[in-house]
């Protein structure tokens, strides 16, 4: 992909500016956190709110908020009853001890910008936001209303998209940069559970402690297990993000055969564990590999393991195809369970469909052919993104194919070319939507 000469030089001219604004972002640790006065998700997501509210002013666009949780910079005619809107978020998933670079500031090292929220979605949201300021920048008229908006709670639930709804319109179309390019028309179903057995032997006291990063973003890559006849053992593998499963070396299979050695109903359980999941990530020993032409096959995660004095548990969440219903994977799931297994749905996203021949999809899907030399197609995803919460929102960009499991990772990474290449795309779509 070669950035076009033009923008090349338009870029070039605030290439300094733009990636020190990028870097005083990610010094943000903008993790979710307690709720407390004027910030519903804690200090570090409101001050990335704070942040960029001040940026969008000094770049001198109409700027505002809702609940605390949502702002967004704003240009165009005041007097249009409907906007385009593009919805980024600033919040970003905690750090683990798998870096090589410090995760928030950001690190340049030849073509490759590291820090965390640099993919996810610190450096995606900036590139549109920069985007409209290069059109307003050279003085070009916007025949419409556009929104930049930016969250701050994407990766714990969008819970702040109902702040905004609360008292203002949706948007009348529009994207979040936040999934992969093309753009995308559906979003699998997701649903996240806890599968618990009861124990009642007293076979827990074989296992002093099982201990782990376990965390529902991503597969672990470490755990520990101390049991009670003084053995500890500790299990190393190789951390993915929790909807790319096929990426990673998960450790829970790795203890759980373990574990399955030993006696009583907790043995059972771990045993149930190995010969149902196993290294499987598309549920086909559950009878759950489900597919479709559209979404392809269910991707399953385990990505948690818990063993209490009266119960063992593991949670996993499953990504399905959009043909398939929630209803179905729970029954199919609770017929393959040991009798007095139970099922918590600790999380559920029904599947999202938009219709693929809305006309700015058409448009946008041209602009990214002509921008990149890559196949428009729209596609569908397996992640998990705002356009679930917010109305007339597809999912666009940030990543390039072939490029996945980088986000929720130690050296979270994103190539400045391919910054370039997203902020040119993002140019030349608002362009075609508002002037």
């Amino acid at each position: 992909m070669e950035i076009r000469a033009d923008f090349q030089k338009l870029f070039a001219d605030h290439e300094t500016e733009f990636l020190n604004y990028f870097d005083e972002l990610l010094q943000i640790p903008s993790v979710n956190g307690h709720a407390t006065f004027m910030a519903p998700f804690g200090i570090g997501p409101k001050r990335a709110l704070d942040y960029v509210l001040q940026l969008a002013e000094t770049m001198g666009f109409r700027t505002g908020s809702a609940g605390d949780a949502v702002g967004w910079a704003e240009a165009g005619p005041t007097d249009d009853p409907e906007y385009f809107g593009v919805l980024g978020h600033l919040d970003v998933v905690d750090v683990e001890n798998d870096w090589h670079y410090p995760p928030y500031q950001l690190t340049q090292v030849g073509n490759m910008l590291y820090g965390r929220g640099a993919l996810d979605n610190k450096g995606p949201f900036l590139s549109s936001l920069l985007a409209l300021y290069l059109i307003k920048e050279q003085g070009i008229k916007l025949k419409r209303r556009v929104r930049i908006m930016f969250g701050t709670d994407e990766e714990s639930g969008s819970r702040d998209i109902p702040y905004y709804l609360a008292s203002q319109p949706a948007p009348a179309h529009g994207f979040t940069p936040d999934c992969k390019f093309p753009i995308v028309y559906g979003e699998r179903g997701l649903v996240d559970l806890t599968v618990t057995l009861p124990i009642t032997d007293g076979s827990t006291k074989q296992i002093t402690s099982l201990t782990g990063p376990f965390d529902r973003s991503y597969l672990p890559d470490t755990a520990t297990v101390m049991l009670a006849n003084g053995q500890t053992v500790e299990y190393t593998g190789k951390k993915a993000p929790s909807n790319a499963p096929d990426m990673a070396d998960n450790v829970i299979p790795k203890l759980a055969q373990d574990l399955a050695t030993l006696t009583g109903t907790t043995g059972n359980f771990f045993q149930w564990v190995v010969a149902k999941l196993a290294d499987q990530y598309d549920g086909h020993n559950l009878g759950l590999d489900f597919s479709d032409e559209a979404s392809g096959a269910l991707q399953l995660s385990l990505y948690q393991a818990e063993v209490k004095s009266d119960e063992v548990s593991i949670n996993i969440s499953m990504r399905y195809p959009i043909s398939i219903a929630e209803d179905q994977i729970l029954t199919q799931l609770k017929s393959q369970l040991l009798p007095g297994m139970t099922v918590t749905v600790n999380r559920s996203f029904p599947s999202k469909l938009n219709d693929p021949d809305q006309p700015f999809i058409h448009r946008f899907s041209k602009i990214y052919q002509a921008d990149t030399g890559l196949d428009g197609t729209p596609v569908t995803t397996t992640g998990a993104t705002y356009a679930r919460a917010m109305p007339n929102i597809v999912a666009f960009g940030p990543s390039f194919p072939g490029q996945k499991g980088i986000a929720h990772k130690g050296d979270e990474w994103l190539q400045l070319s391919d910054w370039q290449m997203m902020m040119e795309v993002y140019y030349d779509c608002l362009l075609a939507e508002l002037s």
